[in-house]
């Protein structure tokens, strides 16, 4: 999944969720991560990033109630942030997130897992930030980034930091947004991480586009790259991001004809998930740019 080959790492992940006995999943978290579900949630991360949205959401849920099951506090927090949050947030299922969120906290709290909270509070800005409270968001990303700073999780760090750019920049701290996003951007260049790539590049063109003096030639070549890299990685979902982004800036340039193609061309490749809500804002830009 690092490298984005995310069709070998979906059945690799598989593989090990589906391996694991019972007996092997109590061994396993008597001393420490139970694998399984970590490779579980890696497979709904997969599927959510491949456009099979119903088929991820089922997997998280199942993943979920695997390690609800298995008693064991870190795996459960890994279930609960990867899928119970990330996936939930991904999906625009807010309520089901914010139940997640106050879970996975709790259960990191009591059981002295502070990298799991620091994770909670980051979920939980994101949250406040897409019900409309931006400040709030900012601040517990902030708070998030801190309890991660120094820990072994540097990319979700990064993930966060990509996150606190665009909700700065809805905020209006243009040059705080710009830094967490090129900071972001060089971290992910720097641990070779290439799933988190396409979503790293359109941050920073969104980012472009806020600022007094947009460069919209500079955001336009870091969107086409983004989309250019999810396609080779069978990133639909993040595809499907970055061509709404690319589509507005084409529309607000009087291109909508064009703007209209490149977004039906991607939603068109969807099979499902059409409640979700990324589909649901491509439907009405489409209609919008008709």
């Amino acid at each position: 999944m690092g490298l984005g080959a995310n069709a070998e790492a979906l059945t690799y992940s598989r593989r090990v969720h589906r391996g694991v006995t019972s007996e092997q999943r109590a061994q396993i978290a008597r001393f420490g991560m139970d694998y399984s579900i970590l490779a579980g949630s890696v497979a709904a991360q997969i599927l959510w990033l491949q456009g099979l949205l119903d088929q991820s959401d089922r997997a998280g849920r199942d993943v979920l109630a695997d390690a609800q099951a298995g008693g064991h506090p870190a795996s459960l927090c890994q279930a609960l942030s990867w899928c119970g949050c990330s996936l939930s947030l991904r999906r625009g299922d807010l309520d089901v997130a914010e139940r997640s969120i106050a879970l996975l906290k709790d259960v990191a709290e009591n059981n002295g897992l502070s990298s799991y909270y620091a994770i909670g509070l980051g979920n939980e800005g994101r949250l406040l930030a897409k019900r409309g409270d931006a400040m709030a968001g900012v601040r517990l990303l902030r708070a998030c980034l801190d309890g991660l700073r120094g820990s072994r999780y540097e990319n979700i760090y990064t993930a966060f930091l990509s996150n606190l750019a665009e909700i700065l920049a809805i905020a209006g701290d243009l040059a705080e947004s710009i830094a967490a996003a090129d900071e972001a951007l060089r971290r992910t260049e720097r641990n070779n991480a290439l799933w988190r790539m396409p979503e790293a590049l359109r941050v920073n063109g969104e980012v472009l586009l806020l600022s007094g003096n947009p460069d919209t030639t500079a955001a336009e070549d870091l969107f086409g790259r983004s989309l250019d890299l999810a396609r080779r990685q069978g990133a639909l979902s993040l595809e499907l991001q970055t061509a709404i982004s690319l589509g507005r800036l084409r529309h607000a340039q009087g291109r909508s004809r064009e703007a209209h193609d490149l977004l039906h061309a991607v939603f068109n490749r969807f099979v499902e998930g059409f409640e979700t809500a990324d589909l649901q804002c491509a439907r009405r830009l489409l209609d919008m740019w008709a």
